[in-house]
């Protein structure tokens, strides 16, 4: 059987980083946090709808936003004015994250969403806060009007980026990510719709399945976007663990011809529901939808139909963004196993101790002691003093990623 030796096993890692590299939790927006996350913008739409955004007091005494359920059951509920009859547009909510990203795992877990309704324009976003858009980029990850049934997925940004690759299974409808790209619709950026019919990624018949989790990977290699219904949400995402590595081919991914790290930076989370406006109130837009039949204008029927945005809300379990954890490494790194056991060594000591132990065989090919062999071994011209059995534990919660703790001879990792 093929032994290691303790100097092996500690230069080995520089080898397997990379393989050990995991996202861990940055952020995590849930019931007990989320409005004390997000800052209510109650200004003019941008985008010319027909909405009054109310800000956070207004939003909770009208009824806008609440709590519902509890413990693990609570979710956040956004919604919109659904009784009255406003000439100056229909009430709503806009919130932006207090806190702005450069990259990171953004994993959205929505229950229900406000898409598929004549005059609806919901989406979840991520948007610079540089106040000189489209500088700094926007990532429209979820984003719909009127009685649409499949996602868009969109990147604005300035000249310079473009979309040159394929390997993703949605449908690009645009390729230029600038918003003045000659040849398309203003501000239209580069998008990419959701395979049609497929995975029920909006609207009603996304909530007909109770939702599920929008997750978006952004790198400085490229932008991806994946969707996973409520059944099929992978064990890794449920357990804490995101491995994107595990989730196969995203619906959009944004790569090649575009220097993310050039286009995008200080993006804040944004989750609205707007009414017409640019997108769903254009004429081109209303005219050749079904929405039509039901009024002359997306205006007229937003503001004469209220019982029509009953069901023009948000349920969000929650929002977690997650970022490139540190991985196994030399000491003081998080989860270094041999670091929390051995926390004055260096690779030098390392070096000599493997020279003196001239057998070699600290820890077999299992990572378990070696017939034989006294469980501690006491360098004492260096005094240094290594517990065996410690490290054996260590080496087995590492790869296991089992957290070990050293207080004591009883086994620190979970064994008996």
């Amino acid at each position: 059987m093929a032994r290691l030796n303790l100097l092996t096993v500690l230069a080995s890692t520089s080898l397997i980083n990379t393989a050990l590299a995991a996202y861990s939790l940055a952020d995590s927006y849930t019931a007990s946090n989320f409005f004390d996350s997000f800052i209510f913008f109650d200004g003019k739409d941008p985008t010319n709808g027909f909405v009054q955004y109310k800000d956070l007091k207004t939003a909770a005494k009208s009824g806008l936003i609440a709590i519902e359920g509890t413990g693990d059951n609570a979710a956040v509920y956004m919604g919109v004015d659904h009784k009255t009859k406003d000439p100056a547009g229909r009430a709503s909510v806009r919130i932006s994250s207090k806190k702005s990203y450069n990259h990171g795992l953004f994993l959205f877990d929505i229950e229900h969403n406000p898409g598929s309704i004549c005059g609806t324009w919901p989406a979840f976003w991520l948007l610079s806060d540089s106040g000189k858009w489209p500088v700094g980029g926007e990532i429209d990850i979820f984003e719909g009007v009127n009685e649409q049934s499949d996602n868009k997925m969109t990147l604005h940004t300035t000249p310079g980026c473009l979309i040159k690759n394929t390997d993703f299974s949605g449908k690009v409808e645009t390729a230029n990510c600038d918003v003045n790209a000659p040849g398309q619709g203003a501000n239209m950026g580069c998008g990419i719709l959701y395979p049609k019919g497929k995975a029920h990624s909006y609207g009603k018949s996304m909530n007909a399945v109770g939702g599920g989790v929008y997750a978006t990977m952004w790198t400085s290699q490229d932008i991806r976007v994946y969707y996973f219904p409520r059944s099929s949400i992978p064990k890794d995402i449920t357990m804490g663990k995101p491995d994107p590595a595990k989730w196969g081919m995203p619906a959009a991914k944004f790569a090649a011809g575009c220097n993310i790290d050039q286009h995008f930076s200080g993006l804040n989370i944004i989750f609205n529901t707007a009414f017409c406006g640019d997108w769903a109130g254009d004429a081109s837009v209303w005219d050749k939808s079904r929405c039509k039949a039901k009024a002359p204008t997306c205006k007229e029927y937003v503001q004469n139909n209220p019982e029509a945005f009953k069901d023009a809300y948000w349920m969000i379990r929650s929002v977690k963004v997650y970022q490139e954890g540190k991985t196994m490494g030399r000491r003081g790194e998080a989860g270094d196993a041999f670091a929390q056991i051995m926390p004055e060594m260096d690779m030098s000591l390392a070096e000599e101790m493997s020279r003196k132990d001239n057998s070699s065989n600290m820890l077999d090919e299992e990572g378990g002691p070696v017939s034989g062999m006294d469980n501690r071994a006491d360098d004492a011209e260096d005094g240094f003093l290594v517990k065996r059995k410690w490290f054996t534990e260590a080496f087995r919660g590492w790869k296991t990623g089992i957290k070990c703790t050293f207080t004591g001879e009883k086994d620190a990792c979970g064994y008996e």
